[in-house]
C-alpha cells in the first residue's frame, strides 16, 4: 500500500509534467502566430514587388508551402502534446480536465467536419496569398505569353498550393 507521502510526490509529479507540457503548447502556439506574421510580411513584400518586377511573386508561394509545412509540425506537436496530456495526465484524479473538455466541445461542434477554426482561417492566408501572387503574375502577362522559366515556377507555385492543402487536411482533427 502506497504511503500518503508517496502520493503526494507522485501528484507533484503529474502537476510539475503537466505545467510543462502546457507551457510547451503555449510556446508553439506562440511560433505559429509568428509564423503566420513572417507569412503576411513575406507575402505583402513579394506582391509589392511583384507588381513592378518580372517573375518575383512567383518565388513567394514555396517559401509560403514551407512556412506552412512549419505551422503543420506546431500544429502535429500541440496535437500530440494534448493527446498524451489528456490520455496520461487527466486520468489521475487531480482535478486535471481541460484538454479533455475541449476535445469533448470540439467532437460536439462539427459544424465543419474535422475542420478547425484555426486551421481554416491560416491555411486561407496560405492559399489566399499564394493565389494572389499567381495571379498578379498572369494578369500582368495578358494575354498570357510566358517564358519557360515563368511555366516552371506557376507550376512548382501550383504544386506549392497543394502542400499547403495537404498539410491542412493532415492537421485537421
Amino acid at each position: 500500500m502506497p504511503s500518503r507521502q508517496n502520493k503526494t510526490t507522485d501528484l507533484h509529479g503529474v502537476d510539475l509534467e503537466y505545467n510543462s507540457l502546457r507551457g510547451e503548447i503555449l510556446k508553439r502556439i506562440e511560433l505559429r502566430q509568428q509564423i503566420i506574421s513572417i507569412t503576411l510580411t513575406l507575402a505583402g513584400i513579394f506582391l509589392s514587388f511583384g507588381l513592378s518586377t518580372d517573375t518575383v511573386a512567383l518565388i513567394y508561394p514555396p517559401l509560403a508551402a514551407f512556412l506552412s509545412i512549419a505551422w503543420a509540425q506546431n500544429d502535429f506537436r500541440i496535437r500530440d502534446l494534448a493527446t498524451y496530456i489528456r490520455e496520461n495526465l487527466e486520468t489521475v484524479p487531480i482535478g486535471l480536465g481541460y484538454e479533455t473538455y475541449v476535445q469533448r466541445a470540439r467532437s460536439k461542434n462539427k459544424k465543419l467536419g474535422a475542420w478547425r477554426f484555426v486551421v481554416i482561417s491560416h491555411t486561407g492566408i496560405f492559399i489566399f496569398t499564394q493565389l494572389m501572387a499567381v495571379g498578379i503574375e498572369l494578369l500582368k502577362s495578358m494575354p498570357i505569353v510566358l517564358t519557360p522559366l515563368e511555366w516552371v515556377l506557376i507550376v512548382i507555385d501550383f504544386i506549392s498550393i497543394l502542400v499547403v492543402l495537404l498539410f491542412a487536411g493532415r492537421s485537421s482533427r
